[in-house]
């Protein structure tokens, strides 16, 4: 008989659904929650090393606690991987994992997230039910970790692993590169998911990320992503992008979101990747949404990917003053008129254009914030998100946070990017809070961004899910 290993992406309790991959921790309130891509792609890992896996995806199927019990009771597993993420740890590791571990006693349970990267021995210390956690990148690390006891392999030779001894003692092994060779790991493995439960904003269609690149080269002191996906970019290759496109496909999937920080980053990769979806008819067959920095990117490139598919491009502007981009340390030629022009040259392509804002980093005050909610609406955009400044651990923002006494809260578990938990010389808590409700109600709430949302509907459903989309959102803001 094979080894079992279970992958869960946990309950939560009154059935929220919670995005836990990479630095995105948030709750889904688009209606569109991402596919579990980590737990998937360790799946695929423990697969060719002859495991027989379940990954279960709470919130997404609409599980609760009770039923993920009895799911994973039945299966009967050796091991257990678990995401996590700061907002919802104390669910987590608190509230589930105890209870995962009383009917199951001799798992091993394993965390694997952009938090317990940043904080493995802080986890495993205030939650005696964890065993091992996965630091950064966990496909192979999870692999070996699994592999060790049929092998007669010590745990301490598991580099990227923070683990607890037969006597209870906190071990950190050696830390582990980021692989290099991405094509390596393979695809993952949704044999247990049902796709159609992960559907695309408004359209409605299900929908896939598919990762495209890994790291960033830029010193963001609030973004986790070098945390987990390393200080360099990483490209996977064109024929196994292909690959993956195909496998979606063939599970009846045609929309994705290209998963990465830096889509234009490298415009010779892109361009290749771009000329094959040409080339091989799949500008016809699918639909893609991704993020990219706005110092980087072209009219010619923007034009190219709208007709290789590309129907709408994220940007992460940040702020609208350059004095905080600055402080921030939003790298590379991140200013406030470098946006608008990439803004100006993506509209002029024929993109829907998504921006995303922070509110309340430290330094700010309430002049500054207008400014960044003023530049909001004066770009070309049709969705905009405004976020609280978040030190998730793992980010520079945290240990600055803790060593000037910012925090609001001191248990990163609270911290969510709806609200603040931050309160500096200039701003408090409840001030930030405030103005992000006020930041949603002035861009959207306006005219012309209603008539752009209502360009996006091609079939008469896509209306009623638009006003459903633009009803909660006016629920959320209203106050």
């Amino acid at each position: 008989m094979n080894s079992r290993a279970v992958l869960i992406n946990p309950p939560y309790p009154e059935g929220k659904v919670w995005v836990r991959e990479g630095r995105c921790q948030q709750r889904d309130i688009w209606r569109a929650p991402f596919r579990p891509y980590s737990l998937a792609m360790i799946s695929s890992q423990l697969i060719k090393s002859g495991f027989d896996t379940l990954l279960i995806d709470s919130g997404s199927h609409q599980k609760d606690i009770e039923t993920v019990l009895s799911e994973c009771g039945k299966f009967n597993p050796e091991i257990v991987f678990i995401a996590v993420a700061s907002p919802t740890i104390l669910f987590d590791l608190g509230w589930f994992l105890p209870r995962l571990k009383k009917l199951l006693p001799t798992i091993t349970a394993v965390a694997i997230g952009v938090h317990v990267s940043g904080f493995p021995v802080k986890v495993l210390e205030e939650y005696s039910a964890l065993d091992c956690a996965v630091i950064g990148e966990p496909e192979i690390t999870a692999r070996e970790l699994a592999t060790a006891p049929a092998e007669g392999k010590s745990l301490e030779l598991v580099s990227g692993l923070g683990w607890r001894d037969s006597e209870g003692n906190i071990r950190i092994n050696a830390a582990r590169g980021f692989t290099s060779d991405l094509d390596s790991l393979g695809l993952p493995d949704w044999k247990d998911l049902d796709v159609s439960r992960y559907r695309m904003p408004i359209k409605q269609r299900p929908f896939s990320l598919i990762g495209f690149s890994r790291g960033c080269p830029f010193l963001c002191k609030y973004c986790t992503a070098r945390t987990y996906g390393g200080n360099f970019l990483r490209k996977r290759s064109v024929e196994s992008l292909i690959e993956e496109i195909e496998y979606n496909i063939s599970l009846g999937v045609s929309d994705f979101l290209f998963w990465t920080e830096l889509m234009t980053l490298d415009e010779n990769h892109l361009d290749k990747f771009l000329e094959e979806l040409l080339a091989r008819g799949f500008h016809k067959r699918i639909s893609w949404v991704c993020n990219s920095r706005v110092d980087s990117g072209s009219l010619e490139m923007f034009r190219k990917m709208k007709r290789a598919g590309c129907w709408q491009i994220a940007f992460g502007f940040e702020f609208g003053d350059d004095d905080i981009l600055k402080l921030s340390g939003k790298g590379g030629r991140a200013t406030v008129e470098q946006g608008r022009r990439t803004a100006a040259l993506a509209n002029e392509s024929g993109l829907v254009l998504d921006g995303h804002f922070i509110l309340g980093y430290p330094g700010e005050t309430e002049k500054t914030i207008q400014k960044t909610i003023d530049y909001a609406c004066s770009l070309p955009l049709t969705f905009a998100h405004f976020y609280a400044a978040t030190p998730f651990p793992g980010s520079a923002l945290y240990d600055e946070a803790v060593q000037s006494g910012w925090l609001k809260e001191t248990y990163p578990g609270t911290f969510h990017q709806d609200e603040s938990c931050l309160c500096t010389d200039f701003l408090e808590a409840e001030t930030v809070n405030k103005y992000i409700k006020a930041a949603y109600r002035t861009f959207y709430l306006r005219p012309k961004i209603v008539w752009r949302g209502l360009s996006i509907p091609s079939r008469p459903r896509e209306y009623f899910n638009l006003l459903g989309l633009g009803f909660q959102f006016y629920r959320s803001v209203r106050k």
